[in-house]
């Protein structure tokens, strides 16, 4: 979509975030992004709590912040003179549509990482939690 994209993974998950089209990427265990991004025009916060915080400050003026996680902070959004959303969808036919729509047109990747059958769910489960999956983990219906 052109976005410029900086992402935090663990060291050995660079590889993979740069093959997914991040161009940069940081190690969140031995680096501190706030220090090392600036003037974004948006984050996407996915972890919330310290790090949602933290992430005000990289981006510029009129930035946006949207986390799945924290309501809006107005402190910090007029501390930082940005604009913060809290965003939780829940799927409806329209937006269903249109991600599949872009699935199609080859606009969304989706990693599976592993597949498994519907009697292997338990497997699958305890998969998620022990291997930490780099992609999704599918049950075979």
């Amino acid at each position: 979509m052109g976005a410029y994209v900086a992402t935090t993974v663990s060291a050995n998950d660079k590889p993979f975030a740069q093959e997914l089209g991040a161009d940069v990427v940081i190690d969140y265990r031995t680096q501190t992004f706030e220090d090392l991004l600036q003037n974004y025009d948006a984050v996407f916060d996915t972890v919330g709590s310290d790090t949602y915080r933290r992430s005000f400050k990289v981006l510029k003026k009129g930035g946006v912040i949207v986390s799945m996680l924290e309501q809006p902070d107005s402190e910090l959004m007029n501390q930082y003179g940005v604009k913060a959303i809290f965003q939780f969808k829940k799927a409806d036919r329209e937006r269903l549509t249109k991600v599949a729509q872009w699935v199609d047109e080859n606009n969304i990747r989706v990693n599976i990482e592993k597949k498994f059958s519907l009697d292997e769910a338990g497997d699958a489960l305890d998969y998620q939690r022990d291997v930490h999956p780099r992609g999704k983990v599918v049950l075979d219906i």
